[in-house]
């Protein structure tokens, strides 16, 4: 296997971050095409081995109003737009898969994807914690103008040679059957005491780090971050309003988010997979908000509790930074840290 092309959905940056640990894995003389809507700038900061990117929007995953609010009918909307285009778009990418010799395509989880490796002859697997079917079934309920959309989705799935689901996941209704592999994350080293001097953070006080999400979170009473004294707040996104004392870090090539991530006591914001598995394979307890209209979030939020792992705190509250209570039970938790044989597994099945 000579080279392998990545189909990853720009919904999200949870989708890059772990397919970025399995290409990183990858032995260094098979080449890496990704086919994606998300900036070229994340992989030039994540990756650290040759590769090319394709500019491709071929799903959007859910579009958001806010970290927590999914915006259902302009979600259906903006993926019927697409899928009006599925044929030019089959007709555009399948030559560009075939002529660039790939041996194999990762979808994670464009559904399209399995029909452009379909019509390139390439074979094509599915490997990601949910799809797209999983988490637009309940909404064509409530939409059934879309019906005949959702089942080419499900048509464009079947299309899978293997459907592989990385741990944890979200099993759904599918008709196929599905492999499991384990947990997927970066790995990460614990670098507290360089972080404290590049950036001026008090090793004796507790670090919480704060991550609400690209789509931002509007009504937070950051300035009160302020009352929490035995407590360093960091981040890599601005928030406003926020006093002095937190601390921005603008992501770039001389820090990882895994690292950062593994140095901090505690992390809070909203649940996704990559901030999930990560917690979970450095034992970092999580301060999360609740999510509507995503199913990959009940699943999500077992995981955590069932684990010890994790508190949920309503949105009133987290707007009000109302968290003191809720920070002192989870640092009195002691917990263990999860095994993330994921990437081992995966490339086990690819033969390497």
């Amino acid at each position: 296997m000579k080279k392998i092309a990545f189909f990853l959905t720009g919904h999200g940056f949870g989708h890059g971050v772990r397919n970025v640990a399995v290409m990183e894995a990858l032995p260094p003389g098979v080449d890496v095409d990704i086919y994606t809507s998300l900036p070229e700038q994340f992989f030039r900061d994540e990756l650290h081995r040759p590769f090319r990117v394709i500019p491709c929007e071929i799903d959007c995953g859910c579009l958001q109003t806010d970290t927590v609010e999914v915006d259902v009918e302009a979600t259906l909307a903006r993926y019927h737009e697409l899928d009006s285009r599925r044929e030019a778009s089959i007709g555009e990418y399948a030559p560009i898969l075939r002529d660039s010799g790939a041996d194999l395509v990762i979808a994670d989880a464009p559904p399209l994807a399995l029909a452009i490796a379909k019509a390139a002859g390439v074979p094509a697997w599915c490997v990601c914690n949910f799809t797209w079917l999983d988490i637009y079934r309940p909404y064509i309920g409530e939409h059934p103008r879309y019906l005949d959309m959702f089942r080419r989705m499900q048509a464009d799935y079947s299309l899978a040679d293997r459907h592989i689901r990385i741990s944890p996941y979200l099993a759904g209704n599918a008709p196929w059957a599905l492999e499991p592999a384990g947990m997927v994350c970066r790995p990460a080293r614990q670098k507290r005491e360089e972080y404290a001097k590049r950036f001026g953070l008090d090793p004796r006080r507790k670090w919480c780090l704060i991550y609400v999400g690209s789509f931002g979170l509007e009504g937070v009473n950051w300035s009160r971050l302020a009352e929490y004294r035995d407590w360093e707040f960091l981040g890599l996104y601005p928030l406003e309003g926020a006093p002095a004392g937190y601390r921005y870090l603008k992501k770039d090539l001389t820090f990882r988010y895994a690292d950062l991530n593994a140095s901090c006591d505690l992390v809070m914001g909203k649940l996704g997979y990559g901030l999930v598995a990560e917690c979970l394979a450095q034992a970092k307890p999580v301060l999360f908000l609740g999510r509507r209209d995503f199913d990959e979030f009940p699943m999500l939020k077992k995981v955590v509790e069932e684990r010890g792992l994790g508190l949920e705190i309503p949105l009133d509250k987290f707007k009000r930074v109302d968290i003191g209570e809720e920070l002192e039970v989870l640092t009195r938790r002691r917990l263990e840290p999860m095994a993330a044989t994921g990437v081992a597994d995966i490339l086990q099945k690819m033969g390497f």
